[in-house]
């Protein structure tokens, strides 16, 4: 089927503070029928059913328990994969070995139309479930949304690059997503915002069934007030509200955070006691909740991949995951962080004094970037490249920190990139009064 593409006709100003977006007003030329975005996105919403959704999650539901390295996992991406094909996706396994475990990730590529724009949305899912339980709602709910909103979407074009991912390993320590994001972040991929669907099939109160969480850290709270705002867009069509939620680092979404990306967990509102036993199979589930969050998930991740996007600030260094000493820099093991819940994986570690550089992507001037220590005003930079070697303020930076920083245009536009460093030094300003 031939893509329908999305053009530019006028730009509304959005502000939010992570990322300064200025969204626009967009047109699809349909058959000589020029319709606005948001008839086509509500066209795309339309086309995610319960007979779509309920076949891809029974299709997995099929292979059996899908546990990471077992062949049962290995069917079901073989599965994901063809599936993927068929969507006229470009599609490729990442291969990943770790902990004793080797299995593949299963990526899905719809490439942006915007030339000049190498950004990267992502939705992602994890197929993989615990010995002996089939995973429906964990998280073959997930993949299920995942593979309908990729289905509908693979015959439109949007701005920006979106990949869709089936990650496996979540259950032995999120080792698949981990390295994913680490080669992401070697290969200096520019992820604006991961949308991670992991439980997202169950409601057993009016309540529930009409809302889904957003679970993130303070850095991607932008995506969770991105997603409310078109949840009450939408509201007349998917009846389903985001709710903004803390986080919860235990899910794929994590990974990419502790790389320096944007990325939120999204989970169903009730709570669900057959995770991870025998006794999580579809029989349990609530399929016309699952398919009105497919639909709010589609939505969102279409508004967000058709939005220009005025201004980023990436940190170039130091770099994530690395051992810095006095400006050389050595990968740490890898076995540090081996599980998700020890808070050391993508942690950057700073003996003596380091500069810190980083790289704003801008459509309009840039007026200062200031940099920051666990939210503290530590140094201002006027004019490229913008750069600054780590040091405290009135005391060293000893310990575990939060390195930030703050990109801002001449309209007043806002960007912010964070990074966990543990660093060792003496280095501070006041020292030299």
């Amino acid at each position: 089927m031939k893509k329908i593409k999305l053009t530019i006709s006028c730009l509304v100003i959005l502000s939010l503070i992570t990322i300064g977006f200025l969204p626009s007003v967009q047109s699809i030329e349909n058959k000589n029928t020029i319709l606005s975005t948001d008839e086509t996105i509500i066209e795309m919403i339309q086309q995610i059913n319960k007979p779509l959704v309920s076949r891809y999650l029974n299709s997995l539901i099929d292979f059996g328990p899908r546990y990471t390295g077992s062949q049962n996992c290995e069917n079901a991406g073989d599965f994901i994969y063809e599936e993927f094909q068929k969507m006229d996706l470009d599609v490729e396994f990442h291969e990943w070995s770790f902990q004793g475990f080797k299995s593949r990730n299963i990526v899905a590529t719809l490439e942006g139309n915007d030339l000049s724009s190498n950004a990267i949305f992502i939705m992602s899912a994890h197929y993989d479930c615990t010995p002996g339980s089939l995973g429906a709602d964990d998280d073959a709910s997930g993949v299920a949304a995942m593979m309908a909103a990729a289905n509908i979407m693979s015959k439109y074009s949007f701005n920006h690059t979106i990949r869709f991912i089936a990650f496996s390993g979540e259950e032995v320590g999120t080792y698949g997503s981990y390295l994913y994001a680490r080669d992401a972040y070697k290969n200096e991929d520019n992820i604006v915002a991961v949308l991670n669907a992991d439980m997202v099939g169950y409601a057993d109160s009016t309540e529930g069934g009409k809302t889904i969480r957003f679970f993130h850290e303070n850095r991607a709270s932008w995506i969770a007030e991105y997603a409310i705002t078109i949840s009450e867009k939408y509201y007349d069509i998917v009846d389903m509200m985001v709710e903004d939620m803390p986080n919860y680092k235990g899910s794929d979404h994590q990974a990419f955070t502790y790389y320096g990306y944007d990325a939120v967990w999204i989970a169903h509102h009730d709570g669900y006691k057959w995770s991870n036993s025998p006794d999580d199979t579809p029989d349990h589930l609530n399929f016309t909740y699952l398919t009105k969050a497919s639909k709010i998930l589609l939505a969102v991740l279409s508004e967000l991949a058709i939005r220009p996007i005025n201004v980023q600030v990436v940190f170039k260094t130091p770099l994530e995951g690395y051992r810095h000493i006095f400006n050389r820099k050595k990968e740490l093991p890898i076995t540090i962080g081996r599980k998700w819940y020890w808070g050391m994986r993508g942690i950057t570690v700073i003996f003596g004094t380091t500069m810190a550089k980083v790289e704003v992507i801008s459509n309009e001037e840039i007026d200062h970037v200031i940099f920051c220590i666990d939210d503290n005003f530590i140094a201002w930079d006027s004019e490229p490249p913008y750069e600054w070697y780590i040091e405290g303020k009135v005391i060293p930076p000893m310990g575990r920190h939060k390195l930030q920083v703050y990109a801002y245009t001449k309209s007043g536009d806002v960007a912010f990139d964070e990074m966990d460093i543990l660093i060792f030094s003496y280095q501070y300003q006041y020292r030299k009064f």
